[in-house]
């Protein structure tokens, strides 16, 4: 079996013989000599090589873990009334905050960052309060979430909420326990249904659709509580992936979470929305749409990168989120 200092000096004569065919693309002629002054180099200082590359993993996983997945981003993307087909330039000023992928444990408190997030939003006051549903990792209400929504209503703050994946793996019918844990808080959940929102003499409809992979999601239930011939103001949809499947000009605007952004991401901004691993996953987590703006068929989206994490309490390049959606 290789020692550590034989496996060194291994992968050092590697970068050395990759470095050398480098080389000899550009500069056949010095090949031996340039060669011979990089092995040297990289074998008098492997160890500094080694110890700077186990400082910079060292530092990025302390990034990752301690630093920002509490540091709390607040976006405020706006919408133009003149851009909205049959909206009414009343509707300028009407604010909308959004926030999403709580992933609470089954027990103890919650990160101070949710507190932070619910702290900023009763400091902005918005016309509506927005939850984008994976409020519990494994699908059983926490107590803390009251302890969270609680001085919204007090507040005086319509909230509607929508169910996500995670909500629903708890024990059978456990998700029920939620509804009716968040009707008591005075949360209004959408399942697949719509409710009226008004703002300076004017009416809007907001709708909430169930989660597309846990839920039973069914459009043609959640338009039918909208008059005929209004295009709704605001649709709640935990997954994205609901772009593609509701009809043309379905709503102004979804909002979605469940992606977190990707949560690590080694693309850095704006790269990191276009280079996101989730457009070229292969399995479940697979998604076209990972953070912020899109449109397709007349629709369009906002995609949060949330609050909390799942799997590895990590984030990186996918701060917390705060959605302030404006209208204009």
């Amino acid at each position: 079996m290789n020692t550590f200092k034989e496996l060194e000096r291994i992968a050092a004569k590697d970068f050395v013989e990759s470095l050398g065919v480098e080389i000899m693309k550009t500069n056949p002629k010095e090949y031996p000599d340039q060669l011979k002054k990089a092995g040297v180099w990289v074998l008098k200082n492997r160890g500094a090589l080694t110890a700077a590359s186990a400082s910079l993993a060292g530092s990025a996983w302390a990034y990752a873990s301690y630093i920002e997945p509490h540091w709390l981003e607040v976006s405020r993307p706006a919408l133009k009334t003149e851009e909205l087909e049959g909206v009414s330039p009343a509707w300028k000023g009407f604010k909308v905050a959004f926030l999403s992928d709580w992933h609470l444990p089954r027990k103890g408190p919650a990160p101070r960052v949710m507190y932070t997030a619910i702290e900023k939003v009763l400091e902005e006051r918005p016309n509506l309060v927005t939850l984008g549903g994976d409020y519990f990792n494994y699908g059983t209400w926490n107590p803390c979430m009251s302890e969270l929504v609680r001085p919204l209503i007090q507040a005086g703050l319509p909230v509607v909420a929508v169910m996500g994946n995670h909500d629903y793996f708890g024990r059978r019918n456990e998700y029920q326990r939620i509804l009716k844990a968040f009707e008591r808080e005075g949360v209004e959940v959408l399942m697949n249904a719509a409710r009226p929102v008004e703002y300076n003499g004017q009416r809007g409809w907001i709708m909430g659709i169930d989660d597309y992979i846990k839920g039973e999601p069914n459009i043609e239930d959640t338009r039918r509580g909208v008059p005929e011939g209004e295009r709704p103001l605001l649709l709640l949809s935990h997954n994205p992936i609901m772009l593609k499947k509701i009809p043309a000009n379905f709503a102004h605007v979804t909002l979605s979470g469940h992606t977190h952004g990707g949560q690590v991401n080694f693309a850095l901004p704006p790269l990191h929305r276009h280079l996101n691993w989730l457009k070229f996953a292969r399995n479940q987590h697979h998604s076209p749409y990972p953070l912020g703006w899109y449109e397709y068929n007349g629709n369009r989206l906002y995609v949060g990168r949330g609050l909390g994490t799942s799997g590895f309490k990590l984030r990186f390049n996918a701060r917390p989120e705060l959605v302030m959606l404006h209208f204009e």
